[in-house]
């Protein structure tokens, strides 16, 4: 390692935002047009830095690269698990990079863990402290495959006890900011130095000494550089990135120095956009040049150990300049969005989530030791439930590893409860929850329905009733949406309505199943379900179905078996009917009737309509309404083409909705010559002028898609048939229809397939010198659909 290092840390994470009930994220109307905030955040940021495109003087992408593996970066859990199940291309990526790091860096990895899920260290019990460190560091090495150097405190917040703790479980720095230091002394001499963010020597790691004896390095980021990446214009070029970085070292220094920074890991491309270009542009720049080394934490502080010891500010954040008020108080830290609110709300909110947080606990530890002889080392390994999605394998190797394995079915019940109550009791404490500016906002609605789920458990396991206390507290919690004037009005109207206790989701297994679909519940590992289904009906528009749904909680223990129908006759004319575990009597009684499912109303004690859906049920609903709302149109302009024929014979212009009906029916027709492969350019462009006559715009986002997928369904088959040129022949004349529309087209990855070819294209080149006629079409195939994707076909080479 050269004397002078840079390291850029990026610290990649989301929040929870799982229903707590069902363990999947909700669609979100804010996010659009993606389903839900995680899902755009990935396609803007996540999936782009595992393969950010370096371009050439022609403006083709010249290299591709896993920022990932040259940077350091946060390795959030609560990201992490969501990408694993969802975005699993994303989530693989990731780790390959950790572990194509630790080639680069003398086996030091770029990734570092982080307390589990965000909350404010500071502000936690220890008790949940130590929670948030021993499941931070489990999840890290359980996906990992090694242990962690380094853990991220969310928000920074920093604390000695939680120091502490991290270095207890092995962790050996953490990163801050420098306003967080308070004095600084050089090792092995008596006197301190007081120090501001202004002050201190950001260039070098420290070494904190803790109250129990033990030691963690600290490293404090160059806050001037890492404000300008974050918040000023230096993302606009990359190599200006790496020359400022370069900048800060000191003139003629003779000792080593590192200049790092660290900001939100979502800057490099959802709060800048091609962030993560600019990124992989300073990191390519930064690793050619002469006197300066790219590294990672771990690497530099075993090359470097401290020289100095640093005391800090406790109770300190590098996001909120009074400390950590942010959390707990109006303190005036905003998002600037809302000048004029008020954040009051967060005191309460805080409030009545310590009230469940310190009512809950005592309770807990009774009953966790009535059932376990050693409930710490339990609670410590109940990770491997979550990572385990509660599998009946994970429960049982849990089990055997915590009880001498005799416990009754009513004892393995609520011992899974129990952990679930405190998991939910952690994630109400997520720091998100008081960061934005109103109660009503999403961040503070996610932790309030995770109280809610942990008072419903305690109410139901350890007999406490902590509800009523909870609304009075958020009584006191004003906000600034007129429509949601306190917390309790947020409970009432946001939270109440939206509870899926066994019966609500058995309702919801029936409407789901109406359209074939698989329920939330089922698809996140949290709950076992079971159904048998003896009417069923799908007629016109209308369905029907009447069963039996069962359905275990693998998270809470919880089970029940529910008569359950669903009827729908339309995304507005939907009932669902419920009966309570007891028998069959309502399926059999409506079973015997002329319309099964129509008896639902008299036949069922509980009932929800269409208004009583939540917005992810209604999507999921409309997604599979789309396609005959499709038919429908077609129907129309079928039945009406005679007389539009007719009247375009006889010079007579259209109506609005006839030329509207013309411009949808030639609409699916360039989309079907997508979805061929454009065999015909003359035809698409006959019928794309033909579109343009009639002043009415083609359906441009479903024109862009269809030609994508079929660029990408070609340049796939291309790599599934290396010695056939026909599929890379497609892509140009897709690509060239595509551009007659000015269709903004996502080749995303289609890219990285066509740059993965580069290997057999090399070969083919070599075959085709060697007169391969067969190779030569391939070649020049290959070269072609490159230069249409945007790609250089060789690296580093010129095109001829």
């Amino acid at each position: 390692m050269k004397k002078r290092a840079v390291c850029i840390h990026g610290h990649f994470y989301q929040p929870p935002r799982e229903n707590p009930w069902l363990g999947e994220v909700g669609m979100q109307r804010s996010a659009a047009p993606y389903h839900d905030w995680n899902e755009r955040v990935t396609a803007e940021c996540y999936a782009p830095n595992t393969a950010a495109r370096i371009l050439d003087a022609d403006g083709l992408i010249e290299e591709i690269v896993n920022n990932y593996a040259r940077i350091s970066f946060t390795a959030a859990p609560t990201l992490l698990s969501w990408l694993a199940r969802h975005r699993p291309a994303v989530y693989e990526a990731i780790l390959a990079a950790d572990h194509e790091s630790q080639e680069r860096y003398a086996g030091h990895g770029s990734a570092i863990a982080c307390c589990y899920n965000h909350i404010i260290m500071p502000l936690a019990t220890r008790r949940d402290k130590r929670r948030q460190v021993v499941w931070g560091v489990r999840d890290f090495a359980a996906r990992f495959g090694r242990m962690p150097e380094g853990m991220w405190l969310p928000e920074t917040a920093v604390d000695l006890e939680s120091l502490d703790l991290m270095a207890e479980a092995g962790i050996l720095f953490t990163i801050l900011a420098p306003h967080q230091a308070a004095r600084v002394r050089e090792m092995g001499t008596a006197t301190w130095t007081e120090v501001t963010g202004e002050t201190l020597d950001t260039t070098m790691p420290y070494v904190c000494r803790l109250p129990s004896g033990r030691r963690i390095a600290i490293f404090f980021y160059n806050a001037g550089i890492s404000q300008e990446v974050a918040f000023g214009d230096l993302l606009s070029n990359g190599e200006r990135f790496a020359e400022r970085l370069v900048e800060a070292f000191s003139p003629g220094g003779e000792r080593s120095e590192l200049v790092h920074i660290a900001t939100d890991g979502e800057t490099y491309g959802h709060h800048r956009k091609f962030g993560d270009m600019a990124l992989a542009y300073c990191l390519r720049s930064l690793e050619s040049h002469q006197n300066v080394s790219l590294t990672v934490y771990g690497a530099y502080l075993a090359a470097n150990p401290p020289t100095h010891e640093v005391t800090i500010q406790e109770g300190t954040s590098w996001s909120c300049p009074h400390g950590i008020e942010r959390w707990r108080e109006d303190c005036g830290c905003s998002s600037g969005a809302h000048p004029a609110w008020s954040q009051a709300w967060r005191g309460p909110l805080r409030e009545a989530i310590v009230m469940v947080r310190d009512t809950i606990t005592p309770r807990l530890d009774e009953a966790l030791a009535e059932i376990l002889d050693d409930p710490l080392t339990a609670r410590d390994d109940a990770v491997s439930l979550v990572l385990g999605t509660w599998s009946d394998e994970a429960v049982e190797a849990f089990i055997a590893r915590h009880t001498t394995g005799n416990l009754s079915a009513e004892e393995r019940q609520r011992l899974l409860a129990l952990f679930e109550i405190e998991r939910q009791a952690n994630l109400m404490q997520t720091s998100c929850g008081w960061f934005f500016d109103d109660i009503a906002e999403p961040g503070s609605v996610q932790v309030i329905r995770h109280a809610k789920r942990a008072i419903d458990l305690a109410r139901r396991v350890l007999g406490l009733d902590l509800e009523p206390a909870f609304v009075e507290t958020l009584q006191r919690a004003r906000g600034n949406d007129p429509g949601h004037a306190t917390g309790a009005e947020v409970y009432d109207a946001r939270i109440r309505p939206r509870v899926f206790d066994l019966p609500r989701i058995a309702a919801g297994v029936a409407l789901y199943a109406l359209f074939g679909l698989e329920h939330p519940a089922a698809t996140s590992g949290m709950h076992a379900i079971q159904v048998e289904w003896p009417y069923r009906l799908n007629a016109g528009d209308g369905r029907r179905i009447l069963g039996r749904v069962h359905l275990r909680s693998r998270a809470a223990g919880e089970e029940g078996a529910y008569d359950t129908a669903a009827l729908f006759d339309g995304i507005d004319r939907i009932v669902l009917g419920v009966n309570e575990p007891g028998g069959d009597a309502a399926i059999r009684e409506a079973l015997a009737g002329p319309d099964p499912a129509g008896a639902i109303p008299a036949g069922f004690s509980r009932l929800y309509t269409a208004a009583d859906l939540s917005d992810e049920e209604r999507w999921a609903i409309a997604r599979e309404m789309i396609p005959g709302i499709e038919e429908a149109v077609c129907g129309v302009y079928l039945d009406g083409s005679t007389l539009i024929r007719t009247l375009k014979d006889l010079g007579v212009p259209l109506p609005g909705a006839a030329a509207h009906l013309v411009a949808y029916a030639r609409s699916r027709c360039l989309a079907s010559i997508f979805e061929e492969g454009c065999p015909d350019p003359g035809r698409f462009l006959a019928i794309a002028k033909e579109v343009e006559a009639l002043n009415a715009a083609p359906d441009i986002p479903a024109l862009a898609a269809a030609a994508a997928r079929r660029i990408e369904g070609s340049i796939r088959a291309a790599a599934a048939r290396p010695d056939d040129p026909a599929p890379l022949e497609e892509i140009p004349r897709i690509v060239g229809c595509a551009r007659l529309l000015e269709l903004p087209l996502d080749l995303w990855e289609s890219q990285n397939i066509c740059i993965r070819l580069r290997r057999h294209y090399t070969e083919m080149c070599g075959r085709a010198g060697r007169g391969d006629g067969g190779a030569e079409r391939w070649v020049e195939a290959y070269r072609r659909a490159a230069v249409s994707l945007g790609v250089r076909a060789l690296q580093g080479a010129r095109r001829g």
